[in-house]
């Protein structure tokens, strides 16, 4: 019965007013994010690769990805209007500056959870941020995290790096993405060996991932929305992330 009512809400929304389908292009940057967006030279894959595909079936408009662009590039391309789609980030992310001005966010197409990993025997207690204070933790390079003016940051060149710093004791912890942990598990038979094995902690912080939608999309937002809740009700994003991370 639920999924009979979201499908009858999504066709009053799509078909309440005559809309001239048109394409719309959402960015794909250059830099891989597994299982969120694996991006191989010019073939893309991934979890939100995959929902855009199926999104794009939901909707009048025709969903086009970009090139693979560098991160900086796909925004300016957005604050200029010339992509009209960010799939899938958190409203924190483009908080600074002119990033979040004008945007239109969706309802959360998922939410992400970083956790923490130690090696075997070698958990200590956490149950707020400030416990992580002054110690060592397994970082990636260039990216921000929460709670990061409390510990120490031991920057590794990718996730499979951090694993290792912790794997070997060379940091205390590491903060890796659970989705992430869960598809390297399963396609990177590296990390069975001994001295690659940690073991998975409490999630420390979440995010909530959202399209962001540019201004010239004011009056399509709900029908936006309606799509990405049947993805979500009907088991189809259910089912992709499954395919990505078992």
């Amino acid at each position: 019965m639920v999924n009979v009512l979201y499908g009858a809400l999504v066709a009053s929304l799509l078909f309440a007013s005559v809309v001239q389908a048109k394409t719309l292009t959402y960015a794909v940057t250059d830099e891989s994010w597994v299982p969120y967006w694996i991006v191989d030279e010019q073939r893309v894959s991934g979890i939100l690769h995959e929902f855009m595909l199926a999104l794009d079936e939901r909707l009048p408009e025709q969903l086009q990805a970009s090139h693979p662009l560098p991160p900086l590039r796909t925004q300016k391309l957005f604050r200029e209007g010339q992509v009209q789609i960010e799939c899938c980030v958190s409203k924190s992310w483009r908080s600074d500056g002119d990033q979040g001005a004008g945007a239109l966010w969706t309802v959360p197409v998922l939410e992400t959870e970083e956790m923490l990993i130690f090696a075997p025997g070698r958990h200590f207690p956490y149950r707020h941020l400030q416990d992580l204070r002054g110690r060592s933790i397994a970082t990636v390079r260039g990216y921000g995290y929460a709670g990061s003016e409390y510990f120490q940051r031991n920057d590794g060149a990718d996730a499979r790096a951090l694993i290792y710093l912790v794997a070997q004791g060379r940091s205390e912890a590491g903060i890796l993405d659970r989705l992430e942990w869960r598809y390297l598990q399963h396609e990177d038979a590296q990390l069975q060996a001994p001295r690659w094995q940690v073991e998975e902690g409490p999630t420390i912080n979440r995010s909530q991932l959202r399209l962001r939608l540019h201004r010239q999309l004011a009056g399509r937002l709900e029908v936006f929305n309606a799509a990405i809740r049947s993805l979500q009700v009907d088991g189809t994003l259910a089912r992709i992330i499954a395919r990505y991370a078992p």
